[in-house]
């Protein structure tokens, strides 16, 4: 679990959770700082409360149940409208590895990008086969 999601945990078994108490549970310093977009979109929300020895107020947070965050903490999907574009002739299709080993692989209209281990998984499995007997196979070769 990364530290957002312990934090997220820990506010959903204790709703009303203090700072210091969620310090103390989760050994996250500055707890707040990993879940500063939830309590901005409204997600977790924030009470102060004043401390038991007085001076400062305390933050006590908790769920929104009208509004919880994501559990699997996904990004948020955006809707886009699709532009249409000429289809992609063979002229347009280009791949680029990168010293990094990202691979970008674009048709013209898309483009994929791989991670270096997603590259190494790519390569692997191309090793794997013979090209050659698939491309004759599709009539291609």
């Amino acid at each position: 679990m990364t530290n957002k999601q312990i934090i997220i945990a820990a506010i959903k078994a204790r709703p009303g959770i203090r700072t210091p108490e969620l310090v103390e549970e989760t050994s996250i310093d500055n707890p707040q700082s990993y879940i500063a977009l939830e309590i901005d979109r409204g997600e977790i929300l924030v009470d102060k409360v004043a401390s038991e020895l007085g001076g400062r107020h305390i933050n006590t947070y908790r769920i929104n149940p009208e509004n919880p965050p994501d559990e699997t903490l996904n990004p948020r999907q955006r809707v886009v409208k699709a532009r249409v574009a000429a289809p992609a002739t063979e002229a347009a299709f280009s791949a680029a590895l990168s010293s990094r080993g990202d691979l970008h692989i674009s048709d013209g209209r898309k483009t994929i990008q791989l991670s270096p281990s997603q590259t190494a998984g790519l390569i692997a499995y191309l090793d794997r086969i013979n090209v050659d007997q698939v491309m004759k196979a599709a009539g291609i070769a």
